[in-house]
């Protein structure tokens, strides 16, 4: 324990004079929590409530004064803060392609749309629109402003706006405070855009960060996880009584390279048994790496060496940092999970649950992905070591008893096993299950019941096994499916549907050689009607779209892929398009020498467009190759040419003709 000086600047105007003051000075050995910006220390030491949590107030009018401010429990079953946005786009007379702003140019139209209206142009004078976008404010009165245009590393959208109000010397308020002298502010509400945050704006997500990481959604949107979970650290440190070191990347103790074979693993993995399998139950370690956390209180602070690791934690009466955290993320993620099995699948209630798991999923694989990232403050590579060493040995603990209980193991992924037995009922498998939750102490379910399972090869070699890449059909009739084209979020509507027919066709047999046979046979007949359907042009425009996402500027794309191909005739048309937006298009031909009349934004499309029938059959066969590929299909019988996925034989071949070339020389 050591005594330090607490200074207070008297101004967050002298905050950054006052650190280097300090920093220069010889006097001062180290400085404390100079990291943690001005709204950090207020909403850690002041405040203490979590940004976007619902409060009761008490305000003096007559002393413009804040008195007291209390948090009213939150109820987790409540729908989230209300919040309304109004979306905006800047178009100035120089640049109306969204991709920046100079501060000199002026602006010609505004685009404004508030929650689901219509939205609204403001045209005319630059003045007139400015004041006309600040009337619509008012008037609307949103919570969040939220502009769709891109800027550049200094300058936002809103630093312009204000900047160009400046310019044309106009004392406009965006803010809710009518009355106060400070102008071009937006007091009241909270600005996010698109480079920042989606322009889809999934606030629910981004309320589930601001609380977790103790931050105001502008900067949990603009915060990247390794900071937020900083943040989040750094608060519970505080709550503590610990003051936060400067930030310095952790580099990793120098170690022998046996040290480093023998330490430096992550999750252990069982191939999978490639093939057709009958009768197999899945069963799943829920959150297992969270649990073995808690379990032995691993954190940055207590473990200094795998060996000693239990010994350390043993002697800490106090949760570690990382279990701390850890726990409330663990534990409001299992209650949305339960409570979204009160709601209809993809009604708004079950969405918004789906949305907060999702995102907690996240900071709990990240909370553990980080322990020993080199860009956390506190981070520990010991610790994080120890838990994937744990983590191994569940596993391999897991295939002794499910062995020693006459299954077999077919395949095993870190924290999932897929058990096999012929003639084992639910009840015997759920018999293994309960054994091993008594022998590693850790919570596992029983998580999928398959009646047929097919383990796919790699694409790339058939002799390869796939990890992640299957499919099969429950005793329920569900069907699950990984790694293939149903699951991809891209694949039109038409692949999607003849995927989900073409499986429940094959797996309509009542064992595995049935399916081999007539299930295959089945199968067969109906990709051949699908082709007919595609090649007679049977198939509606909107059931062929293929949807991908902009991933990044326009600008920065150095080759012409489909959809881009797909924006930039969307842009060319005055469409403005931001980065993070979803790109629908269809094939017209897809043969075409210029890569810009191979596809057709969905937009642009009308009735005198037609798809581009080769290109969806060769679509389509790919889609029955991912299904029926390890019965023997061919697509060559098709008359189509066998795509070759193997990129090394591919080069061999290359080298082989050049070889050839060279000879003839």
């Amino acid at each position: 324990m050591k005594k330090l000086i607490c200074v207070h600047p008297d101004s967050i105007q002298h905050y950054k004079t006052l650190l280097k003051g300090l920093e220069k000075d010889g006097r001062v050995a180290q400085i404390f929590n100079s990291d943690l910006s001005p709204i950090q220390q207020y909403l850690f030491t002041k405040l203490k409530i979590e940004p976007t949590s619902k409060v009761e107030v008490q305000y003096d009018r007559n002393e413009s004064r804040l008195k007291k401010i209390t948090k009213i429990e939150e109820d987790l079953a409540a729908a989230p803060p209300p919040f309304s946005i109004l979306y905006f786009e800047i178009h100035t007379m120089s640049s109306t392609n969204n991709f920046g702003h100079d501060v000199n140019d002026p602006i010609t139209e505004i685009r404004d749309r508030y929650q689901h209206e219509p939205e609204i142009f403001l045209e005319g004078s630059e003045d007139a629109i400015l004041q006309s976008f600040c009337e619509y404010i008012q008037a609307k009165d949103p919570d969040i402003l939220f502009s769709s245009n891109q800027h550049s590393r200094s300058t936002t959208t809103l630093d312009y706006l204000f900047m160009r109000m400046t310019a044309l010397g106009l004392d406009l308020h965006l803010g809710r405070d009518k009355n106060t002298n400070k102008t071009n502010k937006i007091e009241g509400r909270v600005y996010l855009s698109s480079k920042s945050f989606r322009s889809d704006l999934d606030l629910v997500s981004l309320i589930e960060k601001a609380q977790f990481a103790f931050l105001p959604l502008t900067l949990a949107a603009q915060y990247g996880i390794s900071r937020l979970i900083d943040s989040r650290n750094c608060y519970e440190l505080i709550q503590r009584g610990f003051v936060i070191p400067r930030s310095i990347h952790n580099r990793e103790c120098i170690r022998t390279l046996d040290e480093i074979i023998a330490k430096d693993k992550g999750g252990m993995i069982f191939s999978p048994e490639i093939g057709s399998h009958e009768n197999v139950a899945v069963l799943d370690y829920e959150n297992e790496y969270a649990n073995l956390i808690l379990k032995h209180n691993l954190s940055y602070e207590t473990v200094t060496s795998a060996e000693d690791a239990k010994i350390i934690q043993n002697g800490k009466n106090q949760p570690g940092l990382l279990p701390t955290v850890l726990e409330s993320v663990l534990k409001r993620r299992i209650f949305f999970k339960n409570l979204q099995k009160t709601f209809v699948i993809n009604t708004t209630e079950w969405v918004r649950c789906e949305q907060r798991i999702v995102v907690l999923k996240d900071i709990l694989v990240s909370l553990y992905g980080t322990t020993g990232s080199f860009w956390n403050r506190f981070a520990n590579v010991v610790a994080f070591e120890e838990i994937n060493r744990l983590s191994r040995e569940v596993l391999i603990k897991t295939k002794d008893i499910v062995q020693g209980l006459g299954f077999e193991l077919l395949y095993a992924d870190t924290d999932s096993v897929f058990l096999k037995k012929i003639g084992a009922s639910i009840e015997d498998f759920e018999l293994v299950k309960d054994a091993l939750r008594r022998e590693t102490d850790l919570p596992i379910s029983l998580e999928n019941y398959y009646k047929f399972l097919v383990l796919l090869p790699l694409e790339a070699d058939e002799k390869t096994e796939a990890l992640k890449r299957y499919f099969g059909i429950t005793h329920s009739n569900e069907l699950i499916a990984r790694g293939i084209e149903i699951r991809r979020h891209d694949a039109p509507n038409f692949i999607k549907e003849f995927q989900t027919e073409l499986l429940y066709t094959l797996f309509d047999c009542k064992d595995s050689a049935d399916v081999l046979s007539k299930g295959y046979e089945n199968a067969l007949l109906l990709v051949t009607n699908s082709i007919d359907k595609v090649m007679t042009g049977e198939i509606p425009i909107k059931d062929l779209v293929v949807s991908k996402m902009l991933r990044q500027d326009l600008t920065k794309y150095r080759s012409l892929f489909p959809h881009v191909s797909a924006a930039l005739q969307l842009t060319e048309a005055g469409k403005s398009l931001v980065r993070g937006e979803i790109i629908h298009y269809i094939y017209t031909d897809a043969a075409h020498k210029n890569p810009l009349r191979r596809v057709m934004p969905l937009d642009l499309v009308s009735e005198e467009h037609d798809y581009d029938k080769e290109k969806y059959r060769e679509i389509l066969l790919e889609a029955a190759e991912s299904i029926l590929g390890y019965s023997g299909f061919d697509r060559t019988v098709y008359g189509d040419r066998k795509k070759n996925r193997k990129w090394w034989y591919e080069i061999r071949q290359k080298r082989g003709r050049d070889i050839e070339t060279e000879k003839c020389l």
